[in-house]
C-alpha cells in the first residue's frame, strides 16, 4: 500500500515523524537472455508501479523491473541484450563514444518517422547531463536507448557513440512500459553497485528528515541537509538558504504534501525523487515533482548536492497480467523467445 505524508503547519511549526521502509540491493545476476521473472506482490490481475530500468554495462544486459516503496518487493519484469558506447569508462565530454553512468530519468519517446535508420524503429532519450553530471564538467547530449538499423550490430556489443542500443522488437516492447519523465533509467558499470541496502536506508532516513525540516521551518536544520558547494539556479548555498528564509517566514499559513518517495542509490552519488504540493496562506500553489541528488561525504553522511523540481508528478504503471505475458511471450529481433510465461 502506498504510503502518504502529509506534513504541515499552520501558525506554529508541527513537524512529522516518518518511518524509514526497509530496503534491499538490487544486483542479482542476469539471465543470459531475454526472460520475464515472478511478480511477488501480485494475485488479483492488476498492478500498479514505479518502472525502473537498470542497465550494467559488464554484462551488457538490462534490467526492466518494478521499483516498489520497499524495495524488498521488487520484482524484474524482463532482462535485454544491449550494446553500448565503443569507448570504456564513465562518458566525461561530448565526443567521447562511453556511456554515461549515473541515475536517470526517460525523456519524450522518438518514433521510426523522426529518426535516422541507425536508431532503428524507436528511441527513449535519457537526461544526460542531469544536474550532477553538469555539477562534475561533464559535457554531451543525445543519450538515447534505442534500435538499430540490422540486428547483428548488438551482437557487436561496443559499436555505439554512448547511447544503450537494443533489438528492435526490443526497444519497441520496452518503449511500451519505460514512460517519458516516469521511467527511470540506471546505468552502471556493475549493477551490484547499486542500490545497496545501507546506502539507501541512509537516504531515505535523510530525505525523510529533511521534508520535516522544511515543513516545520526549521531553517538552520534545514540548511544543514545541503553539501557546502550546493548550487541551484544562480544561488549558492548562502544566497538558497537565505532565500528559503525569506519563504518560510513570507507565509502565515504553509503546508507541504509529499508522495511516492523512491530511491534509488548508486556507487556515484543517490537520488530521492517524490511529488511535491506546496500551498501558502491560499495565495500561492506549487504542485510538481522533486529531485533530491545526494552526495556521500568522506565521514559517511549524505548531503544535497544539487536538486530540481519540475510542474509535472511521478505517476506509477498500472498493467495487466495479459501485458506482463505479452512482454513475457514476445520474441526479439534476433529469434530469442520467452521459455514460459511469468507465474502471477
Amino acid at each position: 500500500m502506498l504510503v502518504r505524508c502529509i506534513l504541515s503547519t499552520i501558525l506554529s511549526a508541527t513537524a512529522c515523524c516518518l518511518v524509514a521502509m526497509p530496503s534491499l540491493a538490487v544486483g542479482e545476476p542476469s539471465a543470459e537472455h531475454s526472460r520475464s521473472f515472478i511478480l511477488k506482490d501480485g494475485g488479483n490481475g492488476q498492478h500498479t508501479d514505479m518502472i525502473m530500468l537498470t542497465v550494467d554495462k559488464t554484462s551488457l544486459k538490462a534490467d526492466l523491473r518494478t521499483w516498489p516503496e520497499n524495495p524488498a518487493n521488487s520484482s524484474v519484469l524482463r532482462t535485454f541484450k544491449i550494446a553500448i558506447g565503443k569507448a570504456e569508462g564513465d562518458k566525461q565530454f561530448e565526443g567521447d563514444n562511453k556511456t554515461p553512468e549515473g541515475i536517470y530519468f526517460a525523456q519524450s519517446h522518438l518514433d521510426d518517422s523522426s529518426l535516422p535508420m541507425k536508431y532503428g524503429r524507436k528511441a527513449i532519450p535519457i537526461d544526460f547531463p542531469n544536474p550532477i553530471d553538469r555539477a562534475e564538467g561533464k559535457t554531451g547530449h543525445g543519450i538515447w536507448l534505442h534500435g538499430v538499423d540490422r540486428d547483428g550490430r548488438v551482437n557487436e556489443a561496443k559499436v555505439t557513440e554512448g547511447c544503450v542500443a537494443f533489438y528492435n522488437a526490443d526497444i519497441a516492447n520496452l518503449a511500451n512500459w519505460l514512460k517519458g519523465y516516469q521511467g527511470v533509467v540506471v546505468i552502471a558499470q556493475n549493477i551490484a553497485e547499486i542500490n545497496q541496502q545501507q546506502d539507501m536506508t541512509a537516504v531515505r532516513q535523510a530525505t525523510e528528515a529533511w521534508m520535516s525540516a522544511w515543513a516545520s521551518r526549521k531553517i538552520d536544520h534545514y540548511g544543514g541537509f545541503y553539501a557546502p558547494d550546493f548550487r541551484f539556479d544562480r544561488f549558492n548555498l548562502k544566497k538558497y538558504i537565505n532565500y528559503k528564509r525569506r519563504v518560510f517566514s513570507s507565509y502565515q499559513n504553509m503546508s507541504v504534501t509529499f508522495d511516492n518517495l523512491r530511491v534509488v542509490t548508486h556507487p556515484k552519488y543517490a537520488v530521492a525523487f517524490f511529488n511535491q504540493d506546496f500551498h501558502g496562506d491560499g495565495r500561492y500553489t506549487s504542485i510538481g515533482r522533486k529531485a533530491l541528488y545526494w552526495d556521500k561525504e568522506a565521514d559517511g553522511s549524505w548531503k544535497i548536492r544539487r536538486e530540481s523540481f519540475e510542474n509535472r508528478r511521478f505517476e506509477f504503471m498500472t498493467f495487466t497480467d495479459a501485458e506482463l505475458a505479452l512482454l513475457s511471450n514476445s520474441t526479439s529481433s534476433n529469434g530469442e523467445k520467452e521459455a514460459k510465461n511469468p507465474n502471477l
